[in-house]
């Protein structure tokens, strides 16, 4: 075999009926009438010149899966196996094609996470060459994941926000070794495949390695492991989210068709409109009420607490069916057992994801960093509208709308431009070569309030356009003629008289703008401008969440999207920025 394999750790010593009914689980997909090739129980082996002594247990049998992309009805035969190695306190499984034993993994051991193998390892022995991040967030207006891969990402990752990010992937160099590591305990290590002995001996070599973690590491910055029911006795999970693309790219990729069950009985293939429909409901956040029923979904669903787990129950889920291993499972037995879904808590600095909870581990030091972000103007507080009313005589934007506002903050800059409407990189995008700078402003109107919808789409803005902020010289060029050198039309279609170019001589933008993109001190900055938030109430809400006390849940998704807002545009190497309210 190949090191590929499982670990768990053993809570109590593991009975034979245990043992034998894993085998048996895992076996269950076997081809009837049909024998085993191999099975072995509870073996001890003993190898003398390593001085490790190991039980193993193994099955091997034929199995039968379907054939998806041909239309008669055909079978692919495998041989599937199964092999546990018993050492110590832990459990190595290695498997290949055979029925699901998850649930009973779950409920009787405890899987070793990732960063419990990455702990083992000294920064200076290894290269992080691949890193697979999951935000601490399920806003439909933030990054949800991201993935990284350098020769070696220590010194390279801005580790700003890492405390809200879960490592669920990573690939590591040490010397000649490479290995990768995921959040479900499987650690797969680069080798020729190897006999039962020389397996047993890489388990022992990875389970010493668990067993002594190292002071430091360059994954310490990044989310930690806590125990679910501890952070129950504290808080209650408050939404749901189905990890839906993931969900769909392994059912894809492994040409898994969707079927339906129907009132009758039958089993029926989904049309691609009911694909399609399914995909769209399970890329929604539902929230979770305080008897941990799924709000609004109305057919019992539910989240279960267990003592190590959440699972998620859903009828409407259990209708659809999913092949695996040539048996039909449900497709939220298949959600549970892939772990695609997260769960989020009243208590921010939490989430459950991939069968482990997580804690953020950057502390409230995060909530400080974020409210840096804001920055009060004076004459927010006298703004009436985002944009003012308009008439085909206008020559400039109302007084006291957003964009007035905007255009005054901006006085100084040597080129003010407007770019509402159409094919927008933003409201307005200025520019300063005293201060090397470029600013990308997206507005938003609103009534006072720490309502996070309000913020939703002004983020979402944010975020879509930062590629353009590192446009060529060429596509401004392009924009200046087709956009900006006429004048303002408005989202009515009122044809005004009010220039897109609010400020600069044109004639000299080329060369300008040449000498500023050679500028090595040059700078970007989203800038969110947003009348309805005041950095008073925005402080005295976050300070509540620093000191523990409860707040709503409206502020909590504050909180989550102005810091996803700050990561992503950091990761961009654009400062982030906040106008509002004193």
């Amino acid at each position: 075999m190949t090191k590929n394999a499982q670990f768990y750790r053993v809570n109590e010593p593991a009975e034979d009926e245990l043992v034998r009914n894993i085998l048996d689980t895992a076996s269950e997909n076997m081809n009837p009438n049909s024998g085993f090739v191999i099975d072995v129980f509870r073996q001890e082996r003993n190898i003398e010149e390593q001085n490790l002594s190991f039980v193993y247990s193994a099955k091997a049998f034929p199995s039968s899966r379907p054939v998806y992309f041909l239309e008669d009805d055909f079978e692919d035969k495998v041989y599937a196996f199964i092999l546990i190695i018993e050492i110590g306190d832990y459990f190595a499984i290695l498997k290949k094609s055979c029925a699901n034993i998850f649930d009973l993994m779950d409920e009787n051991f405890t899987l070793v996470g990732s960063k419990e193998f990455s702990s083992s390892f000294s920064d200076d022995d290894v290269e992080f060459q691949r890193l697979a991040l999951r935000n601490m967030t399920v806003s439909d207006r933030a990054m949800r994941s991201r993935s990284y891969e350098a020769a070696d990402l220590k010194g390279l990752l801005s580790t700003h926000s890492a405390g809200r990010s879960i490592p669920y992937y990573f690939k590591l160099r040490q010397g000649a070794k490479t290995r990768s590591i995921s959040g479900t305990g499987r650690v797969i290590e680069s080798s020729s495949r190897e006999t039962i002995d020389n397996i047993a001996a890489w388990v022992s070599e990875q389970i010493g390695l668990i067993e002594s973690p190292s002071n430091t590491n360059f994954l310490d910055a990044f989310a930690s492991k806590s125990e679910l029911n501890e952070v129950l006795k504290i808080c209650s999970p408050n939404a749901v989210l189905i990890e839906s693309s993931s969900l769909f790219d392994r059912l894809k990729k492994d040409g898994v068709p969707v079927k339906y069950k129907t009132k009758k009985g039958r089993i029926i293939g989904v049309s691609s409109r009911v694909y399609k429909e399914l995909e769209s409901a399970l890329e929604k956040v539902y929230d979770i009420d305080p008897d941990l029923n799924i709000a609004d979904v109305n057919d019992g669903s539910r989240i279960r607490a267990n003592k190590k787990s959440l699972t998620l129950y859903s009828k409407s889920l259990a209708k659809f069916r999913v092949p695996e291993n040539g048996k039909l499972i449900t497709l939220q037995k298949y959600i549970v057992k892939h772990g695609f879904y997260s769960v989020t808590f009243g208590d921010p600095k939490y989430m459950y994801f991939m069968g482990a909870c997580f804690e953020d581990s950057s502390g409230m030091s995060e909530i400080d960093n974020i409210l840096e972000l804001f920055q009060s103007i004076e004459e927010i507080p006298a703004v009436d509208s985002e944009k003012g009313s308009f008439t085909e005589e206008s020559e400039n934007f109302s007084e006291d709308s957003m964009f007035d506002i905007i255009e005054k903050i901006h006085a100084e800059d040597d080129y003010i431009f407007c770019d509402d409407l159409g094919d927008e990189w933003a409201d307005h995008i200025t520019f300063n070569k005293e201060n090397s700078n470029i600013c990308f402003i997206h507005s938003k109107h609103g009534d006072p309030s720490t309502s996070a919808s309000n913020l939703h789409d002004v983020v979402g803005q944010g975020i879509k356009n930062l590629g353009s902020m590192y446009f060529n010289a060429p596509s401004m060029l392009s924009k200046l003629d087709k956009t900006f050198k006429k004048n303002y039309k408005s989202g009515k279609g009122v044809q005004t008289k009010i220039p897109r170019i609010r400020k600069g001589n044109i004639d000299d933008f080329e060369s300008y703008l040449a000498n500023l993109l050679k500028d090595y001190k040059l700078n970007r900055s989203c800038i969110l401008c947003c009348s309805f938030l005041s950095i008073s109430d925005v402080t005295k809400e976050f300070n509540k969440i620093k000191e523990g006390q409860p707040v709503r849940g409206n502020i909590v998704q504050l909180l989550w999207i102005v810091s996803s807002f700050a990561h992503a545009v950091k990761d961009m190497n654009v400062r982030p920025i906040i106008y509002c309210a004193k």
